[in-house]
């Protein structure tokens, strides 16, 4: 699967640093990572605004995550309330 158009490398890095928490220090592996949860759920579906806050959130097995909305037709809004 790709990126939907409107998602760039740009936008999507931008969409990270956003989400990231002022008092919360990651090594480039953990940023590399979150970056990588962020780019699986876009290309899942799901809007930037719900992947941010999945993407985030490391206790998540982001197979179901995007098997919520892939496959089982989720809307992403719903993925999130149901995953947190």
């Amino acid at each position: 699967m790709t990126l939907p158009a409107e998602f760039d490398h740009r936008e999507i890095g931008l969409a990270v640093l956003e989400a990231l928490d002022p008092d919360e220090v990651l090594s480039p592996e953990e940023l590399d990572h979150r970056a990588w949860r962020l780019g699986r759920l876009l290309e899942h579906g799901y809007d930037l605004e719900d992947a941010l806050v999945v993407a985030r959130a490391s206790h998540v097995d982001l197979d179901v995550a995007t098997a919520l909305v892939a496959e089982h037709g989720c809307s992403s809004r719903l993925a999130v309330r149901i995953l947190l």
